[in-house]
């Protein structure tokens, strides 16, 4: 979206400039004081210090990728704790990077932004982030990922029943989809002393109503009639890097930002977010049983079909329990089907879409005969469905991040974490 260059409004700006000033003649004031204390140490993780000067590095690195939160400062503190008891964990046991593999590490992180790893660095030396700050966090999470492989990657088997599952459309993960307002401040040269004001107010927003405000004041988008609401629900997974994830699991009015975009400074805030597991049935494949039993719905047959589900426990038995319960039945009539979920009968697709994988119906009777159908899998067609080993590996770092959690959760019971 192309900014229209617009002044802020005064009702916003006037009080923002106050608070702007005041907060400058704090600064000054704190000044010497905090220039004592910037490599002293703020606490300490298992006898290792944590200083100030971490502290606001943190601060700095997560407001630059959008995710800093409300209370910075303690999100920073938790974030270099989590750290150090990664390193020192991998410390103890040995585990280094060579060279080449942190390089490649810093290079997979800018490249989520479309950077390279120097083009990253030099935004993040611009906003007053060192070098060695980013390296390290590289370095950490690096470490900590090879770790987690090296102790936990023999144990966790994946099975080919586990892959089917996550296959089918009832085993598809949900699709995060948020609602979220916008704002977007002009970069424009003539702007950037005002710009510089506001910027700080919006990241103390915490409500919906003082969002939509400012929205109306300050922002340059199309949007700001509306206080700045977006009127649809997106899928978190297509929004860019760092605002998808931060919008994932971050709480209902969190505001994130501000991301530099062409022509201009975006915060969004998060209004609303729900879990979907929506499938177009143009997508859905369907894998079927049917046997027609001569005789329509007769008690007889009735009485069978209800032998046959109380036998049956999987697709793979229905064909030679039906044939034991009714011998009578000519070769061929039991018959395996797949079809996309589109193309079915108007009365079968009915059935099955009423049905879970495993479940039998009964209900439709077709030139004299009670069709049986059981549902064996509803799963996404081979079009879309994503390669079986890309599924297995999905799965397989799933369960090595909760492995790792775990992990953490342990370091972290058993870390001694002290204040000065």
């Amino acid at each position: 979206m192309t900014p229209m260059p617009i002044t802020p409004r005064r009702p916003f700006a006037r009080p923002l400039f106050a608070l702007a000033m005041l907060a400058v003649s704090l600064v000054l004031t704190a000044a010497p004081l905090r220039a004592q204390s910037l490599f002293a140490a703020a606490l300490y993780v298992n006898d290792e210090a944590i200083t100030n000067y971490d502290i606001t590095q943190k601060m700095r690195f997560l407001q630059f990728v959008g995710v800093a939160g409300a209370d910075s400062r303690a999100m920073a503190i938790e974030r270099l704790i989590e750290d150090r008891l990664q390193i020192q964990e991998v410390r103890r046991l040995g585990g280094r990077l060579t060279p080449d593999q942190l390089d490649a590490a810093m290079a997979e992180f800018a490249q989520r932004g479309n950077l390279t790893a120097e083009e990253l660095l030099t935004r993040m030396a611009q906003a007053g982030i060192d070098r060695e700050t980013y390296i390290e966090f590289v370095r950490s999470g690096a470490l900590w990922r090879q770790l987690i492989q090296a102790r936990y990657g023999g144990q966790a088997q994946i099975s080919d029943a586990q892959v089917d599952q996550a296959l089918s459309v009832e085993g598809l993960q949900p699709v995060t989809e948020v609602l979220i307002s916008e704002i977007f401040l002009p970069t424009d040269p003539q702007f950037a002393e005002a710009v510089q004001r506001i910027i700080p107010q919006i990241q103390r927003i915490t409500t919906e109503a003082d969002f939509a405000n400012a929205a109306r004041q300050v922002s340059a988008a199309p949007s700001s009639a509306s206080g700045g609401r977006v009127d649809r629900w997106i899928n978190v997974a297509s929004m860019p890097d760092p605002v998808g994830p931060a919008m994932a699991d971050a709480a209902v009015g969190t505001v994130v930002g501000p991301l530099d975009v062409p022509g201009a400074y975006a915060f969004f805030q998060l209004r609303a977010r729900r879990e979907s597991r929506s499938v177009p049935p143009s997508a859905i494949e369907v894998e079927y049983r049917r046997v027609d039993l001569p005789g329509g719905r007769s008690e007889t047959n009735l009485a069978s079909v209800e032998r046959i589900r109380a036998r049956v426990d999987a697709c793979g038995d229905f064909e030679g329990v039906t044939l034991r319960e009714m011998p009578s039945l000519p070769d061929g009539s039991v018959v395996a089907l797949t079809s996309p979920q589109s193309a079915l009968p108007n009365g079968t697709r009915a059935e099955l879409e009423r049905l879970n994988p495993g479940q039998i119906s009964s209900n439709q009777v077709e030139n004299g005969a009670l069709v049986v159908l059981m549902l064996c899998a509803r799963r996404v067609g081979p079009e879309l469905a994503p390669p079986r080993a890309e599924v297995r590996a999905s799965l397989l770092n799933r369960a090595l991040e909760a492995q790792a959690v775990i992990y953490l959760r342990r370091l972290r019971a058993e870390a001694e974490i002290r204040y000065p």
